[in-house]
């Protein structure tokens, strides 16, 4: 029974250590563009940690980050066309002397991408990323998302 107990005492701790600052929930969809056979759009969204933020694809060289997206290598799709997504919030950071383009909260993608021979209907979709705080920047990372085709809702 103690050892229960100890193990118990410890899990909160084991939990808190488990969970990492700055998380992204990410959710990805497609959806035909009529009239444009093959094309589709990709639609991502992100809803980021309060206290956080992404930066957008507009960012600037010499800085941080910006975002990337990118269809996964050797996926049977090509992009078709310009990415369009919300627009960013602009400031000025101090920590890289320079204005800073990026998303607190949420944002949205929409990537057009044509089939090409043998694609299937969901979309592999690379995003890489870095997300700061306003004391801490986190290591860019890259998540691999699936966009599906959605279920019409009832």
């Amino acid at each position: 029974m103690k050892k229960f107990v100890l193990l118990l005492s410890l899990l909160p701790t084991t939990i808190a250590i488990a969970q990492a600052p700055g998380t992204v929930q990410w959710d990805a969809s497609t959806q035909p563009v009529p009239g444009h056979d093959g094309v589709v759009i990709a639609n991502v969204t992100a809803k980021i940690e309060k206290g956080w933020h992404i930066y957008a694809q507009t960012q600037s060289s010499g800085g941080p980050i910006p975002l990337r997206v990118s269809i996964e290598s050797g996926a049977p799709y090509e992009l078709a066309g310009a990415i369009t997504a919300t627009k960013p919030l602009t400031r000025h950071d101090s920590s890289f002397d320079l204005d800073t383009q990026f998303y607190t909260e949420s944002f949205f993608l929409k990537i057009p991408v044509k089939a090409t021979a043998g694609a299937q209907p969901d979309v592999p979709l690379a995003v890489r990323f870095q997300m700061c705080s306003d004391t801490t920047c986190m290591p860019s990372r890259t998540v691999h998302l699936l966009a599906t085709k959605k279920s019409p809702s009832i």
